[in-house]
């Protein structure tokens, strides 16, 4: 028997609040992808790349909120809301 072999209280807490935190990812995640198919529809057609939106601009138009970038120009997890109200449509909308 190791000291590892038992769960302790905080390693049982850590497990909930990670299991909580990739929930809550998951969701954002699977509501941005459902929200790509509906920017993808709106700017269907529209292939200069120059003349239209990119989607984390769309989406603080459209739903109120900044998506995160990386130092890449890769989307990540973090996100911040600009306006409350368009942010709860998105919420309402996407978010299952």
């Amino acid at each position: 028997m190791t000291r590892f072999s038992g769960a302790m209280p905080a390693e049982e807490s850590f497990r909930k609040w990670e299991a909580e935190n990739r929930a809550r990812r998951d969701q954002y995640w699977n509501a941005l992808h459902l929200m790509r198919r509906e920017y993808l529809e709106e700017n269907l057609g529209d292939y200069d790349l120059t003349s239209r939106p990119t989607m984390h601009y769309w989406a603080e138009q459209k739903y109120g909120f900044k998506m995160g970038i990386d130092g890449q120009g890769n989307y990540t997890q973090d996100h911040e809301v600009v306006d409350p109200k368009r942010y709860m449509l998105f919420q309402l909308k996407y978010m299952k």
